[in-house]
């Protein structure tokens, strides 16, 4: 079963995973940040592989991005992709500071970055795992920080032999005074997304 082939209800099912995720995530951050963070209700849609550059402006446009190998029962990938822009304001955020104070990466920058990312992969993972009653676990999170033709090449590198086409989760966290646009691209090999649907009633 591939994602390019999915029903109207099928994809219904996905968004509803997507919507639970997106309630775990804002929870989780909320949590750990000791304030209300609002992960906005996501936008599903599948997205050809060769065209998920696009979705950030083009392959030379650079981008954060972590990226974890899907273990358990549901083989695959999990890709969460932010701009450069987006990234620096996600960190200024994280630790309340005014939207535009932190200029460049640096360790730091990476590890909040990826702390965060790597929440909501869990989040996400998370909802799958309840909703369809399956073990599944991201893998030790990867951070890059590059064009994302080059990020996108690298992580089908696993997955490119098996998938065409990503499920791609548009969100955007936020407070009061900063908003941060992101891409989670969900990854999965056609017979594990042939037993999450079975999971769902929906094969």
């Amino acid at each position: 079963m591939r994602l390019e082939d999915l029903s109207e209800l099928q994809l219904d099912a996905l968004r509803e995973v997507g919507n639970i995720g997106a309630g775990h995530a804002a929870t989780a951050l909320s949590q750990l940040l000791g304030r209300p963070i609002d992960v906005a209700q996501p936008a599903l849609e599948i997205v050809p592989l060769v065209e998920v550059p696009a979705v950030f402006g083009g392959p030379e446009r650079l981008v954060a991005a972590v990226y974890s190998r899907l273990l358990g029962e549901v083989e695959g990938g999990i890709l969460l992709m932010a701009s450069r822009g987006d990234a620096l304001d996600l960190v200024d955020l994280m630790h309340d500071r005014p939207r535009g104070t932190t200029v460049s990466f640096g360790h730091a920058e990476e590890t909040s970055v990826t702390h965060v990312f790597a929440i909501l992969q869990a989040a996400y993972l998370a909802s799958i795992g309840r909703l369809a009653d399956l073990e599944v676990l991201p893998a030790e999170p990867a951070f890059a920080l590059d064009m994302a033709g080059a990020i996108l090449q690298v992580a089908t590198t696993e997955v490119g032999m098996f998938a065409s086409s990503a499920a791609l989760v548009r969100t955007r966290l936020s407070d009061e005074e900063t908003s941060v646009g992101m891409g989670l691209f969900f990854l999965p090999e056609p017979r594990s997304l042939e037993v999450i649907l079975g999971k769902l009633g929906m094969v």
